[in-house]
């Protein structure tokens, strides 16, 4: 990522007007369903890459990482409102897949996208089949859309209104979708009433619901809701830009993962930070029942010393630490 900071910082122009459009951009992602997020400019679309890009690519980096099994035969992607190619560029540093599709309405974030592909993935091999579709997703027809293995929503869902009214011809030719959104309260019940739109076309979660029959323990709380957090590192560039002290930051993020083929967890998901103690660990998982678990070094010291590794999103397994 340093490579593609320095190669956009040094190729499009950096002044104080364009910083200032990236700080009152920055404030309109804050309340992006009420503020303007439209990006025109070529410039301000590179400089959304070094800054904003760098971070999702951070999420979807730790995602990836985390289900490598599903992602790694992806070999077709559709990324809904894609940005600069963000999935793409967080995928390649796993596999490359044989064909990418961008719909994307800004023909700035097409363009930088194509430069960064040119520059950075020309020489893949096997070489990947990049193409874009210029209009907003959700006035796609599903006849548009071609067959792929894997659809993104990736921060787009927070951007629109009524986003959810076109899902469910959008997946139509999808075998996997994954959405990601800010892990705030609205970003994640976009995620739950995404996920019971696509139980209802027949597909099956994979991630980070454990829990089964589409219960969520979270769904009507009033003090928590399902997020994750991602520590991400800033390179210099980036500092520069977001006018940051500190080499990283923390993004929250609210995610689902979903197939039409079932895939068992074998585990259940952390769904709140742990509470450490020198002599136990508590935290609840994503179950119907016993939601709340309490490890105990007395009870069972292997299994403590695992679990006491474990931050929010891990996943845990009842039998581990037992010989």
């Amino acid at each position: 990522m340093n490579d593609m900071d320095d190669f956009i910082y040094s190729n499009y122009l950096v002044n104080y007007s364009k910083k200032k459009n990236l700080e009152r951009l920055f404030c309109a992602y804050q309340s992006p369903a009420h503020r303007n997020t439209y990006v025109n400019d070529h410039s301000l679309a590179a400089l959304y890459m070094i800054t904003r890009g760098r971070s999702i690519i951070g999420v979807m980096d730790k995602i990836i990482r985390q289900h490598i099994d599903v992602f790694r035969d992806v070999e077709s992607v559709v990324d809904f409102g894609g940005g600069p190619g963000t999935f793409l560029f967080a995928l390649r540093k796993f596999k490359t897949v044989n064909k990418y599709t961008n719909v994307e309405r800004s023909d700035a974030f097409i363009g930088i996208m194509n430069v960064l592909v040119e520059e950075f993935l020309s020489s893949s091999a096997p070489p990947i089949h990049v193409e874009s579709i210029s209009c907003n997703y959700l006035k796609l027809e599903s006849q548009d859309i071609p067959i792929n293995d894997l659809c993104v929503f990736s921060y787009t869902f927070c951007e629109c209104d009524n986003p959810l009214v076109s899902i469910s011809g959008l997946v139509e030719k999808s075998n996997m979708v994954l959405i990601i959104e800010p892990g705030t309260p609205s970003g994640f019940n976009n995620i739950i009433q995404a996920r019971d739109k696509l139980i209802e076309k027949g597909f099956s979660t994979i991630a980070p619901c454990t829990a089964s029959n589409g219960f969520c323990p979270l769904r009507d709380s009033e003090s928590d809701w399902c997020h994750f957090v991602e520590r991400v590192d800033r390179s210099r560039i980036q500092r520069h830009l977001k006018n940051g002290v500190l080499g990283y930051e923390y993004e929250k993020y609210s995610y689902l993962l979903m197939s039409k083929s079932p895939i068992q967890s074998d585990g259940k998901r952390i769904i709140s930070r742990p509470d450490y103690t020198k002599h136990s660990v508590s935290f609840d998982i994503c179950s119907e029942k016993n939601s709340h678990i309490v490890v105990t070094k007395r009870e069972n010291k292997n299994e403590f010393k695992i679990v006491k590794k474990s931050i929010r999103g891990d996943l845990y397994r009842e039998d581990q630490g037992k010989t």
